[in-house]
Protein backbone atom coordinates (compact mmCIF):
# COMPACT_ATOMS: atom_id res chain seq x y z
CA UNK A 1 0.00 0.00 0.00
CA UNK A 2 1.32 3.84 -0.32
CA UNK A 3 3.35 4.91 2.23
CA UNK A 4 4.59 1.09 2.78
CA UNK A 5 1.63 -0.08 5.04
CA UNK A 6 0.10 -4.01 4.70
CA UNK A 7 -2.68 -5.17 4.33
CA UNK A 8 -3.20 -8.70 6.02
CA UNK A 9 -6.85 -10.47 5.93
CA UNK A 10 -7.62 -11.78 9.37
CA UNK A 11 -10.52 -13.83 11.23
CA UNK A 12 -10.23 -11.65 14.54
CA UNK A 13 -8.52 -9.34 16.83
CA UNK A 14 -6.82 -12.25 18.63
CA UNK A 15 -4.74 -12.91 14.95
CA UNK A 16 -3.53 -9.10 15.19
CA UNK A 17 -1.93 -10.04 18.54
CA UNK A 18 -0.37 -12.90 17.66
CA UNK A 19 1.31 -11.24 14.55
CA UNK A 20 2.10 -8.11 16.50
CA UNK A 21 4.09 -10.77 18.61
CA UNK A 22 5.65 -12.66 15.48
CA UNK A 23 7.23 -9.78 14.13
CA UNK A 24 8.15 -8.50 17.73
CA UNK A 25 10.24 -11.86 18.83
CA UNK A 26 11.44 -13.15 15.28
CA UNK A 27 12.31 -9.87 13.65
CA UNK A 28 12.42 -7.21 15.85
CA UNK A 29 9.51 -5.50 14.19
CA UNK A 30 6.90 -3.02 16.08
CA UNK A 31 4.02 -3.47 14.12
CA UNK A 32 1.08 -0.25 14.70
CA UNK A 33 -2.14 -1.73 13.31
CA UNK A 34 -5.02 0.62 12.66
CA UNK A 35 -8.37 -0.02 13.52
CA UNK A 36 -9.93 -3.02 11.55
CA UNK A 37 -12.22 -2.99 8.92
CA UNK A 38 -15.08 -5.94 7.36
CA UNK A 39 -13.91 -6.92 4.08
CA UNK A 40 -17.40 -6.68 2.16
CA UNK A 41 -17.77 -8.15 -1.57
CA UNK A 42 -20.34 -7.08 -4.74
CA UNK A 43 -21.73 -9.54 -6.88
CA UNK A 44 -24.04 -8.58 -9.60
CA UNK A 45 -27.53 -8.67 -9.45
CA UNK A 46 -28.44 -8.65 -13.52
CA UNK A 47 -26.81 -8.66 -17.04
CA UNK A 48 -24.37 -6.05 -18.09
CA UNK A 49 -22.55 -6.10 -21.39
CA UNK A 50 -20.20 -2.90 -22.97
CA UNK A 51 -18.04 -2.69 -25.93
CA UNK A 52 -15.25 -0.11 -26.90
CA UNK A 53 -14.49 -0.42 -30.45
CA UNK A 54 -11.48 1.36 -32.29
CA UNK A 55 -11.37 2.87 -35.91
CA UNK A 56 -9.61 1.21 -38.68
CA UNK A 57 -7.05 4.50 -38.54
CA UNK A 58 -7.79 5.50 -35.85
CA UNK A 59 -7.94 4.47 -31.61
CA UNK A 60 -10.92 4.14 -30.06
CA UNK A 61 -12.61 7.00 -27.98
CA UNK A 62 -10.82 6.30 -25.32
CA UNK A 63 -6.88 6.93 -27.01
CA UNK A 64 -6.59 2.70 -27.53
CA UNK A 65 -5.98 1.18 -30.12
CA UNK A 66 -7.98 -1.50 -29.29
CA UNK A 67 -11.78 -3.17 -29.48
CA UNK A 68 -13.16 -4.82 -26.90
CA UNK A 69 -16.81 -6.22 -25.64
CA UNK A 70 -17.24 -7.83 -22.45
CA UNK A 71 -20.55 -9.06 -20.50
CA UNK A 72 -20.95 -9.53 -17.15
CA UNK A 73 -23.20 -12.30 -15.60
CA UNK A 74 -23.95 -13.55 -12.31
CA UNK A 75 -23.33 -17.16 -11.48
CA UNK A 76 -24.17 -19.30 -8.41
CA UNK A 77 -21.64 -19.71 -5.24
CA UNK A 78 -18.95 -19.98 -4.86
CA UNK A 79 -17.48 -19.28 -8.38
CA UNK A 80 -15.14 -16.22 -8.63
CA UNK A 81 -14.82 -14.57 -10.83
CA UNK A 82 -15.05 -16.98 -14.50
CA UNK A 83 -13.43 -15.70 -17.60
CA UNK A 84 -14.83 -16.89 -20.99
CA UNK A 85 -15.00 -15.86 -24.67
CA UNK A 86 -17.24 -15.57 -27.60
CA UNK A 87 -14.68 -14.57 -30.27
CA UNK A 88 -13.00 -17.32 -32.94
CA UNK A 89 -10.50 -19.01 -31.13
CA UNK A 90 -6.86 -17.66 -31.62
CA UNK A 91 -8.52 -13.90 -33.17
CA UNK A 92 -6.24 -12.22 -31.11
CA UNK A 93 -2.62 -12.80 -30.48
CA UNK A 94 -1.85 -15.05 -27.60
CA UNK A 95 -0.61 -12.18 -25.47
CA UNK A 96 -3.48 -9.90 -26.14
CA UNK A 97 -5.77 -12.19 -25.25
CA UNK A 98 -3.87 -13.22 -22.17
CA UNK A 99 -3.41 -9.47 -20.97
CA UNK A 100 -7.31 -9.12 -21.24
CA UNK A 101 -7.98 -12.17 -18.81
CA UNK A 102 -5.37 -10.59 -16.64
CA UNK A 103 -6.79 -7.12 -16.57
CA UNK A 104 -10.44 -8.63 -16.26
CA UNK A 105 -9.34 -10.11 -12.86
CA UNK A 106 -7.26 -7.48 -11.85
CA UNK A 107 -9.93 -4.86 -12.33
CA UNK A 108 -12.47 -7.16 -10.41
CA UNK A 109 -10.86 -6.26 -7.49
CA UNK A 110 -12.24 -3.39 -7.03
CA UNK A 111 -16.14 -2.70 -7.87
CA UNK A 112 -18.32 -0.05 -8.72
CA UNK A 113 -19.27 -0.01 -5.01
CA UNK A 114 -15.75 0.03 -3.90
CA UNK A 115 -15.40 -4.15 -2.81
CA UNK A 116 -14.24 -6.74 -4.52
CA UNK A 117 -16.60 -7.98 -7.13
CA UNK A 118 -16.77 -12.17 -7.40
CA UNK A 119 -19.64 -15.12 -8.10
CA UNK A 120 -19.80 -13.68 -11.74
CA UNK A 121 -18.84 -14.62 -15.49
CA UNK A 122 -16.98 -12.47 -17.77
CA UNK A 123 -17.39 -13.17 -21.44
CA UNK A 124 -15.31 -11.48 -24.42
CA UNK A 125 -18.01 -10.80 -26.76
CA UNK A 126 -16.16 -8.81 -28.85
CA UNK A 127 -12.25 -8.05 -29.89
CA UNK A 128 -9.95 -6.53 -32.60
CA UNK A 129 -6.90 -4.73 -33.14
CA UNK A 130 -4.31 -3.36 -35.88
CA UNK A 131 -1.07 -4.90 -36.15
CA UNK A 132 1.57 -3.64 -35.77
CA UNK A 133 0.14 -0.86 -33.88
CA UNK A 134 -2.13 -2.14 -31.42
CA UNK A 135 -0.17 -3.32 -27.98
CA UNK A 136 -0.91 -5.19 -25.28
CA UNK A 137 -1.09 -2.59 -22.85
CA UNK A 138 -3.74 -0.97 -25.16
CA UNK A 139 -5.92 -4.01 -23.84
CA UNK A 140 -5.08 -3.61 -20.46
CA UNK A 141 -5.90 -0.06 -20.07
CA UNK A 142 -9.34 -0.19 -22.05
CA UNK A 143 -10.59 -3.40 -20.34
CA UNK A 144 -11.21 -1.80 -16.87
CA UNK A 145 -12.67 0.84 -18.84
CA UNK A 146 -15.48 -1.57 -20.55
CA UNK A 147 -15.80 -3.66 -17.34
CA UNK A 148 -16.62 -0.88 -15.68
CA UNK A 149 -19.31 0.28 -17.71
CA UNK A 150 -20.74 -3.38 -18.30
CA UNK A 151 -20.97 -4.17 -14.16
CA UNK A 152 -22.67 -0.56 -13.86
CA UNK A 153 -25.17 -1.51 -16.47
CA UNK A 154 -25.60 -5.29 -14.46
CA UNK A 155 -25.60 -3.38 -11.00
CA UNK A 156 -23.88 -4.81 -8.11
CA UNK A 157 -25.56 -5.72 -4.61
CA UNK A 158 -22.91 -5.28 -1.29
CA UNK A 159 -22.56 -8.06 0.76
CA UNK A 160 -21.42 -8.67 4.30
CA UNK A 161 -19.74 -11.72 6.19
CA UNK A 162 -21.61 -13.59 8.41
CA UNK A 163 -21.12 -15.50 11.76
CA UNK A 164 -23.25 -18.41 12.86
CA UNK A 165 -23.62 -18.26 16.75
CA UNK A 166 -24.16 -20.02 20.16
CA UNK A 167 -25.22 -18.24 23.02
CA UNK A 168 -26.48 -19.44 25.96
CA UNK A 169 -27.91 -16.84 28.85
CA UNK A 170 -29.72 -17.00 32.46
CA UNK A 171 -33.49 -17.97 32.24
CA UNK A 172 -34.26 -14.41 33.24
CA UNK A 173 -32.07 -12.61 30.50
CA UNK A 174 -33.49 -14.05 27.95
CA UNK A 175 -35.90 -11.05 26.65
CA UNK A 176 -33.35 -8.42 27.41
CA UNK A 177 -31.03 -10.90 24.92
CA UNK A 178 -33.13 -11.00 22.16
CA UNK A 179 -33.82 -7.40 22.22
CA UNK A 180 -30.09 -6.48 21.87
CA UNK A 181 -29.48 -9.22 19.59
CA UNK A 182 -31.91 -7.64 17.05
CA UNK A 183 -30.16 -4.08 17.42
CA UNK A 184 -27.31 -5.99 16.14
CA UNK A 185 -28.78 -7.11 13.48
CA UNK A 186 -29.02 -10.66 14.46
CA UNK A 187 -31.32 -13.83 12.90
CA UNK A 188 -32.26 -16.11 15.43
CA UNK A 189 -32.76 -19.67 14.51
CA UNK A 190 -33.47 -21.49 17.56
CA UNK A 191 -34.11 -20.74 21.08
CA UNK A 192 -34.02 -23.91 23.46
CA UNK A 193 -33.99 -24.25 27.51
CA UNK A 194 -31.17 -25.92 28.35
CA UNK A 195 -31.33 -27.00 32.54
CA UNK A 196 -30.94 -23.35 33.88
CA UNK A 197 -30.25 -21.27 30.36
CA UNK A 198 -31.46 -20.22 27.50
CA UNK A 199 -29.54 -21.69 24.60
CA UNK A 200 -29.86 -19.12 21.45
CA UNK A 201 -28.98 -19.96 18.13
CA UNK A 202 -28.51 -17.87 14.76
CA UNK A 203 -26.49 -15.94 12.61
CA UNK A 204 -25.27 -12.24 12.77
CA UNK A 205 -22.89 -9.94 10.46
CA UNK A 206 -19.24 -10.22 11.56
CA UNK A 207 -19.08 -6.66 12.56
CA UNK A 208 -21.47 -6.92 15.63
CA UNK A 209 -19.65 -9.60 17.29
CA UNK A 210 -16.92 -7.69 19.03
CA UNK A 211 -19.59 -5.17 20.46
CA UNK A 212 -21.86 -8.46 21.69
CA UNK A 213 -19.13 -10.07 23.47
CA UNK A 214 -18.31 -6.31 25.43
CA UNK A 215 -21.98 -6.20 26.80
CA UNK A 216 -22.41 -10.52 27.12
CA UNK A 217 -20.84 -10.03 30.82
CA UNK A 218 -22.38 -7.58 32.49
CA UNK A 219 -25.55 -8.49 30.70
CA UNK A 220 -25.69 -12.35 31.87
CA UNK A 221 -23.77 -11.34 35.06
CA UNK A 222 -20.65 -13.49 33.59
CA UNK A 223 -22.44 -16.68 33.60
CA UNK A 224 -23.38 -16.32 29.77
CA UNK A 225 -20.94 -18.32 27.05
CA UNK A 226 -20.48 -17.56 23.27
CA UNK A 227 -19.46 -19.03 20.76
CA UNK A 228 -19.42 -18.10 16.80
CA UNK A 229 -18.00 -18.66 13.57
CA UNK A 230 -17.38 -17.32 9.93
CA UNK A 231 -20.62 -18.83 7.96
CA UNK A 232 -21.04 -16.87 5.04
CA UNK A 233 -22.77 -13.78 3.93
CA UNK A 234 -25.71 -11.71 3.26
CA UNK A 235 -26.61 -8.69 1.65
CA UNK A 236 -26.02 -4.89 3.45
Amino acid sequence: MPGGATEVLLHGEVQKEIIASALADDFGVAAVFEPSRVVLLERPVGVGEAVEEMGHRAPGPSGFWATIGLRVAPTGRPTGVVFDHETELGALPLAFHRAVEESVHAAMARGPQGWAVTDCAVTMTRSGFVGPVSTAADFRGLVPLVLRRALEQAGTRVYEPCHEFELEVPLDVLAETTARLSTHRAEIAEVVQAGAAWSIRGSVPAREVPEIQLWLPDLSRGEGTWWSRPDGDRPT
